[in-house]
C-alpha cells in the first residue's frame, strides 16, 4: 500500500515538474522576445508574473521533502526524489533569470540610444529553450541520449555567446551595449543552471554520481 502512495506522489511531482518547465520555457522565449522587439508590456507581464509562477516551484519543493521525509523512499525512488527537488530550484533561477532579461528590455527600449541585436541572442534563447526541454525529457522518461543531447548543446550555447563578441567586438563593446552583454550571459547562466540540473539527472538515471567526474564526460560530452 505505501509503495502505491509512493508511487502516486512521485508521478504527481513529475507532472507539475513538467507543468513548471514548459512554463520556463515560454518565459525564456517570451523575455528574449521582448527584448528582440522593444516589447515593454510584455517585458513588465514577466517582471510581475515571476512572484506568481516561482510558487510553483516552493510548492514541489515542499512535495519532494514530504515525499523524501514521510514515505523515505529508497535507491530509484530515492534518486528521482531528489532529482525533482533539484530540477524545481534550478527551474526557480532560470525563471529568475527570465525576469532579469526582462529587465534588460525594459532599460533598452527606454533608453535614447540604439541597441544593436545581432542573431546569436535567439540562436541562444533558442538553444536554452532545447536544452531545457531534453533535460526534463530525460529526467521523466529516464533517456540518457536525451541528456547526452541536452549537454552537448551546452557547448553550442557558449559558440554562440563567444561569436557574439568575437564577430562585432567594436559594436558589443560600446557602452550602449550594456544591456546586450548582460541578456547574452543571462542565457549563458541559463545554460550552467541546466548542466547543474543535468548532474541529477544522470545519477537518477545510471545510479552513479557522474557530474565533474571523467565519467561524466565519456558518457555525456562525446
Amino acid at each position: 500500500m505505501l509503495t502505491v502512495v509512493l508511487e502516486k506522489r512521485l508521478k504527481s511531482l513529475e507532472d507539475e515538474v513538467l507543468g513548471f518547465s514548459w512554463e520556463t520555457i515560454g518565459r525564456i522565449d517570451n523575455s528574449v522576445r521582448s527584448f528582440l522587439d522593444e516589447d515593454t508590456i510584455l517585458a513588465r507581464e514577466i517582471i510581475e508574473k515571476t512572484d506568481e509562477i516561482n510558487k510553483e516551484s516552493y510548492k514541489i519543493e515542499h512535495g519532494c521533502l514530504k515525499v523524501l521525509g514521510l514515505h523515505q523512499p529508497l535507491a530509484k525512488d530515492l534518486r528521482l526524489g531528489a532529482a525533482l527537488l533539484r530540477t524545481s530550484i534550478e527551474l526557480e533561477r532560470i525563471n529568475n533569470l527570465s525576469a532579469y532579461i526582462a529587465r534588460y528590455a525594459i532599460d533598452a527600449a527606454e533608453s535614447n540610444r540604439t541597441c544593436y541585436k545581432p542573431p546569436h541572442i535567439e540562436f541562444m534563447s533558442q538553444t536554452v529553450q532545447d536544452m531545457l526541454k531534453d533535460a526534463v525529457g530525460a529526467l521523466l522518461n529516464e533517456d540518457i541520449q536525451l541528456l547526452k543531447r541536452s549537454t552537448r548543446s551546452y557547448v553550442n550555447l557558449q559558440d554562440f555567446y563567444n561569436q557574439m563578441f568575437s564577430e562585432y567586438d567594436e559594436i558589443t563593446h560600446r557602452g550602449s551595449q550594456t544591456a546586450l552583454i548582460l541578456v547574452g550571459r543571462n542565457l549563458l547562466s541559463m545554460g550552467h543552471h541546466i548542466m547543474g540540473m543535468a548532474d541529477r539527472v544522470a545519477y537518477s538515471i545510471v545510479g552513479k554520481r557522474v557530474m565533474h567526474h571523467k565519467l561524466f564526460h565519456n558518457m555525456l560530452m562525446r
